[in-house]
């Protein structure tokens, strides 16, 4: 089916939430996608809104609390959440304002087709590849590439999301009291990595003191609350900062290299490839605006 531009969509519940510069970007039978610019700076929840359809929203950059259905959870440029119909939202931006991110609105059948079944989180992560497979459908979107090929690029990127989501798992092993300490402390580090280079350039010993826990505490409980290392964790966001920020027009890498704490490009390179599949260089390719 063709893909087309659309022109500014009604502001929903979810869009008034965030009071961001919601705009439409592509359309194809079933499936919209839009393109969020959060301007909200409150630190405590907003809301409540409530969802009016099943959406996969992908975050780009920056990050924010969520709280969908009674479940909270931070949201990154390492993944994005699901909301269902009638889902009670509520947002919070302890960093801050300026995050990003890509709403896709699909029908219930293609949602059920792709996910279905209640998952054991509405956060989901997903990998490099399938971020950088994310970026490079908006810059097409943006140069005006083909509606044929917008559209075929949309039903990859949700296979992709689909296939590659993961979700975080729950703390089975700790009492109700401590599952809810061990959230919390994985939420702060979540937020103090998210909030830029200035957290992302923090040791190990240093970002523990800042979220009021020992090095090894931290690692321990991020571990069984996300599956993944803290150090997993900070370098998909280190790549991910980098993609945002080439992206955005930058096209230094060896300005990318220092401002996200890699020893040089060549670093860069190294991690770029084995989170996304890819060298910095060709993403920079990808994400061309122009043709």
């Amino acid at each position: 089916m063709g893909a087309r531009r659309t022109g500014r969509p009604r502001c929903d519940e979810a869009g008034r939430e965030r009071r961001g510069a919601l705009r439409g970007l592509i359309s194809t039978t079933g499936i919209t996608v839009r393109d969020i610019l959060c301007h909200e700076d409150r630190t405590g929840f907003a809301g409540p809104g409530a969802a009016d359809g099943h959406t996969v929203v992908l975050t780009r950059a920056g990050g924010y609390l969520r709280r969908i259905a009674g479940e909270e959870f931070f949201v990154d440029p390492g993944g994005g959440y699901l909301t269902r119909p009638g889902d009670e939202l509520r947002v919070a931006h302890p960093i801050g304002p300026g995050d990003r991110s890509t709403e896709i609105r699909i029908g219930a059948g293609l949602f059920a087709d792709r996910f279905d079944g209640p998952p054991p989180s509405r956060r989901f992560t997903v990998t490099g590849a399938t971020d950088v497979r994310h970026r490079a459908l908006l810059a097409a979107a943006r140069r005006g590439a083909d509606p044929f090929e917008l559209a075929d690029r949309l039903h990859a990127l949700l296979d992709g999301v689909a296939g590659s989501a993961g979700h975080w798992r729950a703390d089975t092993g700790a009492r109700p009291a401590a599952a809810a300490a061990h959230a919390r402390l994985v939420r702060d580090t979540c937020a103090v990595l998210a909030g830029g280079p200035s957290g992302l350039r923090l040791s190990l010993d240093e970002l523990a003191r800042t979220v009021g826990a020992s090095p090894h505490h931290l690692s321990r409980v991020f571990r069984a609350v996300t599956g993944t290392t803290v150090t997993r964790y900070r370098n998909d966001l280190r790549i991910r900062g980098v993609l945002h920020a080439l992206e955005e027009g930058e096209d230094s890498l060896r300005v990318l290299s220092y401002a996200y704490g890699f020893a040089d490009q060549a670093h860069l390179t190294r991690v770029c490839r084995s989170r996304t599949g890819h060298a910095p260089s060709a993403v920079r390719r990808f994400l061309a605006d122009r043709a």
